[in-house]
C-alpha cells in the first residue's frame, strides 16, 4: 500500500449532489477519476478474493461516495430521504479539497474500526 500510495500524486476531490443506495443508505456523491485510480491502483495491491471483491462491491462495482447515514445505524428510511433533502438545503455549495493522505483504519471487532496508519500519497508520478 505504501508503494503504490508514494506512486499516485495529490488530488483535488469534490463532493456533489447527494444520492442513495435504494432507501437504505445515502451519501455525497465525489467527483474526480483520480479516486477510482487510486481504489483500484490499492485494491490491485492487496489481491483480495473475487469473493471479496463481489461483496464488498470493489473495482468495477466501486461508487464513490461519502456515506452520510444509513439504516445499518439506526435509521430509517423517512430519517435517511429527510438526510438526503436536508444535506441539498444546508451543505451546497459543495466543498473542494486536496487528498494528501490514504487514512489506513484497523477493524479491533467486527464493524468497529480504530485509526491506524495515514499514508502520504506522492508528489509526481513516476513515467
Amino acid at each position: 500500500m505504501r508503494q503504490t500510495c508514494s506512486l499516485m500524486p495529490s488530488f483535488q476531490l469534490s463532493l456533489s449532489e447527494p444520492g442513495s443506495f435504494g432507501s437504505a443508505v445515502t451519501f455525497l456523491s465525489v467527483e474526480t477519476s483520480n479516486i477510482i485510480e487510486l481504489h483500484r491502483n490499492l485494491v490491485k495491491a492487496i489481491s483480495p478474493s473475487q469473493e471479496l471483491l463481489d461483496r464488498y462491491f470493489e473495482m468495477d462495482k466501486y461508487h464513490p461516495h461519502l456515506t452520510l447515514g444509513q439504516t445499518y445505524w439506526g435509521m430509517n428510511e423517512t430519517e435517511i430521504e429527510e438526510m438526503k433533502l436536508l444535506t441539498i438545503k444546508e451543505l451546497a455549495p459543495f466543498p473542494t479539497f486536496a487528498v494528501n493522505y490514504v487514512h489506513v483504519y484497523k477493524e479491533v471487532e467486527l464493524n468497529k474500526y480504530v485509526p491506524f496508519e495515514d499514508i502520504q500519497l506522492g508528489t509526481e508520478k513516476e513515467k
